[in-house]
């Protein structure tokens, strides 16, 4: 016997899980619902619902279910016990028939089941070091904000402006200098010269007149260098400043968040698109003696394709050599040739409505009655 649990943020998804399960043939004993104190009224009459508000009673009785359950104190234990305090509601399948284990996580996720390990992340981000416990359960109001958390979507725009930069100051300088200049001029000079030299002649008449008194002036002249300095403009230096424009390109990146809502399928859609899987894989793989469990993921990774950007509004010879590439990385080099027809498959049911999306993982646990399923949505 196998257990398959599932968690859920209220009380009405667990009951809708609940009857989805009942109506594909589980029998009603073998589903149990733990609810939040102030939800434990589910209306269930065949579910085990804890109930409880004394001192962390309740709590405490959680916890030992879940302990149980898992085998012992472990992450498990502790993170469906704090989903069931925090207003959730975990619904656990006992399943005899090892073959229906997968047509019960589906419905599971079908009805909207949670994956505990990402919630579990997001309470890390908010405080959580592990379950405790001596704490109370979540009041109501507490229960509305934490199914009413917030995400906020930010985006930077890029704004281009200019501001005047100074480059420095030019500065002209005008100063006088002096420099020895040499020319050479000839100047003259005129002196009288007075020759006296002895003769012995008679006198003649015109020497007699020599008694007579007479002046004779002889001018004596000389030149002299005259300086005159001109000045005159030989080169105007102007003193302006000159504009210029240039166009640069300014080049960044801009960040927003990006909210992707991943809406499961509930109730006959997903039965119906997985109804549509196994009858795909019955027509194309079962004669080689292939088992359907090795080929959901490839569906369901398919199924996917369909609500991510990337893909959407492209044709499959388009997206196949990406969704190749993606999922060998995630499947660590998985046989796509063998595989692929199933994704292609998941691909084309998927654009008849609904995204089909799941993610998260699955892991097994020891319990009293035998192996423990976690339930939900599975990654491809």
């Amino acid at each position: 016997m196998q257990t398959v649990v599932g968690v859920f943020d209220s009380a009405a998804d667990a009951q809708m899980a609940r009857e989805q399960l009942v109506n594909a043939g589980f029998g009603p004993s073998s589903v149990s619902v733990q609810s939040h104190p102030d939800e434990a009224d589910t209306g269930i009459s065949d579910s085990r619902t804890a109930r409880g508000h004394d001192d962390g009673g309740f709590m405490s009785s959680v916890s030992n279910f879940f302990s149980d359950l898992f085998g012992g104190d472990n992450d498990d234990t502790g993170h469906y016990s704090e989903a069931v305090r925090r207003g959730g509601s975990v619904v656990t399948v006992s399943v005899e028939d090892n073959d229906r284990v997968d047509e019960a996580r589906a419905a599971l996720a079908a009805a909207g089941a949670v994956n505990i390990d990402k919630r579990a992340d997001e309470w890390r981000q908010q405080g959580y070091a592990g379950f405790d416990p001596a704490a109370q359960p979540f009041k109501s109001d507490e229960v509305q904000a934490e199914r009413g958390r917030v995400i906020p979507v930010v985006r930077e725009e890029l704004e281009v402006g200019k501001r005047e930069v100074d480059l420095g100051v030019v500065r002209v300088y005008a100063r006088t200098e002096s420099r020895p200049v040499n020319e050479t001029i000839e100047l003259r000079e005129q002196h009288a010269e007075i020759d006296r030299r002895p003769v012995d002649r008679p006198a003649t008449e015109a020497d007699l007149n020599a008694f007579k008194d007479a002046t004779i002036e002889v001018r004596e002249t000389a030149e002299r260098a005259v300086v005159n300095k001109s000045a005159r403009v030989v080169e105007e230096v102007t003193v302006g400043t000159q504009s210029a424009s240039k166009t640069e390109t300014i080049s960044d990146n801009v960040r927003n968040t990006v909210v992707e809502v991943d809406r499961d399928t509930a109730g006959n859609a997903m039965q119906e698109r997985s109804a549509g899987y196994r009858t795909h894989f019955q027509n194309n793989f079962a004669s080689a003696g292939d088992r359907y469990e090795d080929y959901e993921p490839a569906y369901q990774y398919g199924s996917t394709l369909r609500s991510d950007s990337r893909y959407s509004n492209r044709s499959w010879e388009d997206i196949e050599p990406q969704a190749q590439q993606d999922w060998s990385s995630k499947n660590q080099g998985g046989a796509w040739e063998r595989t692929k027809a199933a994704v292609r498959h998941g691909w084309e049911s998927a654009a008849s409505g609904g995204s089909g999306r799941s993610s998260g993982t699955m892991g097994t646990g020891s319990s009293a009655t035998g192996s423990t399923v976690r339930g939900g949505p599975m990654a491809p």
